[in-house]
């Protein structure tokens, strides 16, 4: 056998020892990126189109207090405490206006009380003195909504500024654009809440914000910048086209073979039944993924934070295989804690509605009964192949994040083990440095079997060994690899056929 050398010269004359220090075949690990795509305020010290890492800082200070960016932030951050949490700030749309909503408020008040309405998901509390009149009681609901509020331990603000005229208080979103119809302003989410006597509320819901965000320029700016799971409250059918494309099998998209960048689009749509078929029958996207929402509380941004947040922990690209099997776990029964859902709980997806959004394509919640909210099911919009025959190869998430995790393990192991091989039919006398197709093999069983055995994320070892495929290519110094990846699936469905006896033995407990 011939030791190869990376930088040793071929010849030295004078004595002694020279040892020169290259990287064996480490253990795989690496980072994965949770990127939060949204807007930023004119306050915040990030900049915009700049992709930043939030780490553990206030995200009021980069994005902007009552920014959809800080929002989250904070959300995002909140169910992945650890992970690398990136934001990728979006200017405002050329020309927009921003929405607005308002209480209007009749008086006076009659008796002490409370007055409790509800921004954004979020509740504001206004004491209230008997013969407070309606200008006073909106002077003062002015001064609390304004203060904000405060979440998961940290003090946040509002999406809206209010502001009060003779009664009507009036909320004007901070963002300009259309995303104002994501912010509910809503009364009795809690079920506790009296209006002091003499004092009655009428709500106007947030419209007549204008201005669409590009998302297309806006994914842009990752340039080929590394993210995984990207989280973005834009779902209109023109800004699923972009991220389709962005994130396309083909040309320049990041999981074309020559880019190899991976990404999966993370968003939410909210509308009724027949809405979120309608969209989610036109979609057959497997790098996308759409939670469908009926007038939940809090914002569409809020949601796509949090479920991303739990996403980017889970599927964590970068563990090491000891852990990855974590990344082929279901994330069905995982609370949102925090988040509300629609205040009219008929509104809430029941079973039959949850089947008629899996097949097509649109991921759910569902509500335990003091409210909160836990994952159901996460699928892709994948839903028919290219002759448009029903296909489920691609549906759920999980074989998305395997895709993923086994190509970058694979590639380690290819790039470590071959960093700079002469490629030969055969090596008879086993020369360093010389890797031939069987060789190549073996390398591909080796580490399928760590995948399988130690990972968890593949499975059938034994049948990967007996049809997998390394040859050479017609140019001589390619090899080629057909690779079938039997990935690890979940239990979704435990079904059980319960047959009840008044009493049986062995002549009738056989199955009926």
């Amino acid at each position: 056998m011939t030791v190869a050398f990376n930088n040793m010269p071929a010849v030295i004359r004078a004595p002694l020892f020279y040892a020169e220090f290259n990287p064996g075949v480490s253990p795989y690990s690496g980072t994965s990126r949770t990127i939060l795509v949204g807007r930023m305020l004119t306050g915040g010290t990030a900049k915009t189109g700049k992709l930043i890492d939030i780490g553990g800082s206030d995200p009021n200070g980069l994005f902007g207090a009552g920014s959809m960016l800080a929002d989250m932030a904070l959300f995002a951050r909140t169910f992945n405490a650890t992970g690398a949490v990136l934001a990728l700030p979006l200017p405002d749309p050329t020309g927009g206006a921003p929405g607005a909503g308002s209480f209007t408020i009749t008086g006076p008040a009659t008796s002490p009380g409370t007055l409790t309405r509800y921004v954004a998901g979020e509740r504001y509390d206004c004491p209230v003195a008997t013969g407070d009149t309606a200008a006073v009681i909106a002077t003062n609901m002015v001064g609390i909504i304004n203060a904000g509020y405060v979440k998961y331990n940290r003090r946040m603000l509002p999406p809206v500024v209010a502001s009060a005229v003779s009664g009507v208080l009036t909320l004007t979103a901070r963002h300009t654009g259309t995303e104002c119809t994501m912010i509910k302003v809503e009364a009795g989410l809690d079920g506790d809440e009296t209006d002091p006597a003499g004092v009655s509320v009428a709500i106007a819901a947030m419209s007549g914000g204008t201005g669409i965000i590009d998302i297309a320029a806006g994914l842009a700016f990752m340039a080929a910048q590394p993210g995984d799971w990207f989280a973005s409250p834009y779902s209109s059918v023109t800004q699923l086209n972009a991220s389709s494309t962005f994130f396309s099998d083909s040309g320049s998209g990041r999981w074309s073979p020559t880019i190899g960048l991976e990404g999966h689009y993370i968003t939410a749509f909210d509308g009724n039944l027949a809405a979120q078929t309608a969209l989610g029958s036109t979609r057959n996207d497997r790098h996308a993924t759409i939670l469908g929402t009926y007038s939940y509380s809090h914002p569409l941004w809020s949601w796509v934070a949090a479920l991303t947040g739990i996403i980017g922990m889970s599927k964590d690209l970068g563990r090491s295989l000891s852990e990855a099997v974590e990344i082929a776990r279901p994330l069905q029964t995982i609370t949102l804690q925090g988040l509300r859902g629609p205040a009219d709980p008929s509104l809430q997806w029941a079973l039959p509605d949850r089947e008629s959004l899996y097949r097509n394509g649109i991921s759910a919640v569902t509500f335990a009964p003091d409210g909160a909210p836990s994952i159901d099911r996460v699928l892709t919009t994948y839903q028919f192949n290219s002759y448009g025959v029903a296909d489920v190869t691609f549906l759920g998430i999980e074989t998305m994040a395997i895709s993923a995790y086994v190509k970058r393990y694979i590639k380690q192991v290819v790039t470590q083990t071959y960093p700079r091989a002469v490629l030969r039919d055969d090596n008879p006398s086993g020369l360093q440095g010389v890797v031939t197709p069987t060789q190549a093999k073996a390398t591909m069983i080796h580490a399928y079997t760590q995948l399988c055995n130690i990972g968890g994320v593949v499975e059938n070892a034994t049948l990967f060994s007996q049809y997998l495929i390394v040859e050479r290519d017609t140019d001589s110094n390619r090899l080629n690899a057909y690779l079938p990846i039997d990935v690890a699936n979940q239990l979704v469905v435990f079904a059980a056929n319960l047959t009840i006896f008044p009493q049986f033995d062995a002549s009738t407990i056989a199955l009926q």
